[in-house]
């Protein structure tokens, strides 16, 4: 036989035996994580599955500010994610994460993602967990999608919104081919590929031991599970209905990223300044970084939302 047929055999072989091995590890490894998990937070009830609410401080305050941290798509442990970032706010504001469902330490539920489902969800949970408006929303990525249909929506609960590197609804024009990748990136989970680092990394920077294995057994977990896929399946539909709602009318700071001048970084931060400009009380700050600002850029982040919170303190904004 040539050496040549060897080495196709030898490629056609080697990806399934590799698959097959990271299957059968994953798999025997999942059910001994799962006994390791130690929820941090409020677990609440909706529809009789648990969503999480964390709070950062470590007293109550009444006179701070409220900010809702809502996690961009797919961060599998928000909580660990932007700690590095939030840990910097508890003295001007108090701060809460809230993982939905599929996030965190919150349960995977197979329940509807639709936008009204997805806010109405976290509204109820925040009610639930004791934690009451008015907010400052403050959404990574997709979910600045859920911060504007609440804003328009319930306009009493929301005073402003931080945006971190928000993903508008214009950017959701043509996502298609990135639906196909996150369709493959999915199947693949099954397989375990959230545990090969390059794929997957960790973010650890600020964290205790316990923090960063805690971090690693949840994207384990919630790697593009099935939560996470359905959400990013009806991305595009949430996306055509928070569009015809615009820019809200309400005190807005706005981080937009250069994305490291990756392919696409003009269109990206264009469609941000396109949003902002809608808005005369929004304020745009460009950070040339990657979209994880909150691991690059946290202390500038930090000192400029406390300059916003002063600024809202100063002049308070009264709802139409």
């Amino acid at each position: 036989m040539h050496w040549s047929i060897y080495v196709l055999i030898a490629l056609i072989l080697l990806p399934s035996l590799f698959n097959g091995i990271m299957f059968a590890y994953h798999h025997a490894k999942t059910p001994k994580e799962k006994a390791e998990i130690k929820p941090q937070g409020l677990l609440v009830k909706i529809k009789g599955l648990n969503m999480n609410v964390f709070c950062a401080n470590d007293t109550e305050s009444i006179s701070l500010p409220t900010i809702i941290l809502l996690s961009g798509s797919g961060v599998t442990a928000p909580i660990f994610d932007y700690k590095n970032l939030y840990s910097q706010l508890k003295m001007v504001s108090k701060v809460f994460v809230l993982e939905k469902f599929g996030y965190g330490y919150a349960d995977e539920s197979g329940n509807s993602k639709d936008i009204k489902t997805l806010v109405d969800d976290d509204r109820e949970a925040l009610r639930k967990a004791n934690v009451m408006p008015p907010y400052i929303l403050m959404p990574h990525s997709m979910s600045a999608l859920e911060a504007i249909y609440w804003t328009h929506n319930y306009p009493l609960e929301v005073k402003a919104i931080i945006g971190l590197d928000m993903a508008v609804p214009e950017r959701y024009h043509n996502y298609q081919n990135r639906l196909k990748k996150i369709r493959f990136f999915h199947f693949m989970m099954t397989f375990g590929w959230q545990r090969i680092p390059t794929i997957f990394p960790i973010f650890k920077t600020g964290l205790t031991h316990e923090e960063i294995r805690q971090n690693q057994i949840l994207s384990y977990k919630n790697a593009l599970n099935n939560d996470v896929f359905q959400e990013c399946m009806h991305v595009c539909e949430n996306a055509a209905i928070v569009e015809s709602i615009g820019t809200p009318d309400v005190p807005i700071l706005m981080f937009t990223t250069t994305l490291k001048r990756s392919i696409g970084y003009e269109a990206w931060m264009d469609a941000q300044t396109r949003f902002a400009q809608k808005n005369k009380k929004c304020q745009q700050i460009i950070l040339d970084c990657s979209h994880n600002l909150h691991h690059e850029k946290a202390e500038e982040i930090a000192m400029e939302i406390q300059k916003f919170i002063v600024m809202l303190s100063a002049h308070p904004h009264k709802h139409n």
